[in-house]
């Protein structure tokens, strides 16, 4: 690979990544945040591991006893008199036997412990954070999700999230403790014998340099693996979602080779991060193995001197193995922390995000201006009149690329308000702004005189019905798909809507009616059903504000009428902006607005415009003109 193209594939992972230091405090206090609710469960957890470790501890130091005392006196007794008794010296060794079978058995108990408890701390955290990261991301505005690939985000709240669960159980708890463990063995070491523990001692330092110099490393390489599969996930994603355009234009070779290309780069993360590990664990092993030989020959030399019995020696030997066995283990655990390091910094990314769409102060008073309705009615139903002014608006997606330019028109209560225009001239640009998916760049928008920012997003969206040229099912049943979780909408209304939209037809025919299974994302209904169901759900809601954007424009005619009936029947008494596509939604407006390029450049009704002979007129020539007979 060439220079300049490394250079690129750096620039590319930086993008995905967040550059910090290998060990950051900073990410350890903001996970400490979302543990501190579950400090119980933490405390339990250490609890189990001190009382393991105790359970360690007597092991070696009942071998010590046992082999000091009636195996040591036993052999005295032998070598004394070849034909003394020593049942007595057994019967002593096999009460230290049970003793150490019992001491087992309560290992075996904690271990259990130790695991069922670590695993339900590491769940009951990352149960809470997964939720938080979930909620917060439903909160921000749509221009996050325009930036971001679906299958990054969902690598995020899935796999990213499940690496912090590793770090709680297997990582920060277990890393905190070995360093308590280490310090304990070590001074037993020194009370047991100081100049064997000064051997091991020399030794030590070396095990810690090496898994310093491993940690270089590991956090880039971990890092690199994380950002690699959320570029794989998202692209993905976006293969199975176009399947059939892949299919229809034969791109399965091209797909599949960008597919590899994507697996290749993961694959040689993963290479990477395997071989500092294949290099870590012998230089460790080799670290460990010469310590122990030290420890044995300068036993074996302090035995043979007289300075030192078997039994102390033995306790010292796996009092060393408990020693090096959280040291050597030290690499993994920080690979841990290192894969988690990487996770967390992605998840804070996405929480440190804000939404650029907020809801301003201001008092409840100030939302209910004057309106065109009796105090009691608008107390009863807690509706507005649905009076929308866009006072010289002006917007862009992306920053100097504006799609808006100054636009100003409004929309009486009970008004239909047309506006057509050619592709990106940025007609569906204020639907969004409308409903407040995005805040305009430049002016404002009023509804009843009351900027959008005045209302709580919940309340100002509960007054909205919108239907879209291709309206978005979720998995699940039919009647979830139209109720929404809506307390206003009951059965009465649902089955109001259902008739009215002239989908209770579609319901006859389904199996189950209202509790059929809808597909993901609706796969099972034709775009015309799919219609019917996002008029039913608009109709429902009894909205005082209707959106429709280019409602008929991918559906059948027969579909096509039973939906203009509907749309009379949803128009009636309120008010509407329609992105017109067909002329007969074009010509009942009461007014038509012409966008061109951003700008607002006609505004009249059907025959006004066609006098004019501008824009409009041009557009129903190219368009509407064949369509005019049969409307």
């Amino acid at each position: 690979m060439s220079t300049k193209a490394k250079k690129k594939e750096s620039d590319d992972l930086d993008d995905d990544l967040v550059a910090s230091k290998a060990w950051d405090s900073s990410i350890l206090r903001r996970l400490a945040t979302y543990a501190r609710p579950h400090a119980r469960h933490f405390v339990l957890s250490f609890a189990v591991l001190i009382v393991l470790f105790g359970l360690d501890l007597c092991g070696p130091w009942i071998w010590r006893h046992a082999l000091d005392g009636p195996v040591l006196a036993a052999r005295a007794a032998r070598e004394a008199d070849a034909a003394a008794d020593v049942g007595a010296y057994t019967s002593e060794f096999w009460r230290w036997v049970a003793l150490y079978l019992g001491v087992l058995a309560l290992s075996v108990f904690f271990r259990y412990l130790e695991v069922a408890q670590l695993n339900k701390t590491g769940q009951v955290v990352i149960a809470d954070l997964r939720s938080r990261l979930f909620a917060h991301m439903q909160r921000l505005d749509l221009s996050f999700f325009d930036k971001r690939p679906t299958g990054g985000l969902v690598t995020r709240v899935t796999s990213d999230v499940e690496n912090l669960n590793e770090m709680f159980t297997s990582g920060l708890i277990t890393l905190l403790f070995d360093f308590v463990k280490v310090a304990g063995v070590l001074g037993f070491l020194f009370w047991l014998n100081w100049r064997l523990a000064l051997v091991v001692l020399a030794g030590t330092p070396f095990l810690i340099g090496v898994s310093l110099v491993f940690r270089g490393g590991a956090r880039r390489a971990h890092r690199a693996v994380r950002a690699r599969l959320s570029r794989m996930n998202g692209y993905l994603q976006e293969v199975l979602q176009g399947m059939r355009v892949v299919q229809m234009f034969r791109r399965e070779e091209q797909v599949s080779k960008r597919f590899g290309a994507h697996l290749a780069g993961y694959l040689e993360a993963n290479l990477r991060t395997i071989f500092l590990f294949a290099l870590f664990f012998p230089v460790i092993d080799f670290v460990v193995s010469a310590i122990q030989g030290s420890t044995l020959w300068t036993g074996g030399v302090h035995i043979s001197g007289g300075a030192l019995s078997y039994g102390e020696f033995v306790q010292f030997w796996f009092y060393v193995a408990m020693l090096v066995s959280p040291i050597r283990e030290l690499g993994e655990r920080y690979n841990v922390l290192q894969s988690a390091f990487a996770s967390a910094e992605r998840i804070f990314d996405i929480l440190d995000t804000q939404s650029r769409v907020v809801e301003r102060d201001g008092p409840d008073a100030e939302l209910r201006a004057p309106l065109a309705l009796a105090p009691d009615e608008l107390a009863a139903r807690d509706l507005v009149a649905g009076h929308v002014r866009f006072e010289h608006v002006s917007f862009s997606y992306d920053a100097g690329v504006e799609v808006l330019t100054d636009v100003s028109f409004e929309i009486r209560p009970g008004e239909t308000v047309a506006v057509v225009g050619a592709t990106g001239s940025g007609k569906t640009t204020l639907v969004n702004l409308l409903l407040r998916f995005y805040d305009p760049s430049a002016g404002r928008i009023t509804i009843d005189g009351v900027e959008l920012g005045r209302y709580p997003l919940s309340r100002l969206r509960r007054h909205f019905g919108l239907v879209l040229q291709e309206d978005f099912l979720f998995a699940g049943t039919v009647r979830e798909n139209l109720v929404m979780d809506r307390p206003e909408v009951d059965d009465e209304s649902l089955a109001e809507a259902l008739e009215t939209s002239r989908a209770a037809d579609v319901i006859a025919r389904l199996p189950g009616g209202l509790e059929a299974k809808v597909a993901e994302r609706g796969a099972t209904f034709s775009t015309g059903e799919r219609q019917l169901f996002a008029m039913a759900r608009a109709l429902a809601g009894d909205p005082r504000i209707v959106i429709l954007d280019e409602a008929t424009a991918s559906i059948d005619s027969n579909t096509e009428a039973r939906i203009e009936a509907a749309t009379r029947v949803l128009l009636q008494g309120r008010s509407a902006l329609v992105i017109a596509h067909r002329l007969s939604t074009v010509r009942r407006a009461d007014r038509i607005l012409v966008l061109h390029k951003g700008k607002l450049r006609e505004s009249g009704t059907h025959d006004e415009l066609l006098a004019a002979n501008g824009i409009y007129a041009r557009l129903y020539a190219l368009q509407f003109a064949e369509a005019e007979p049969a409307a």
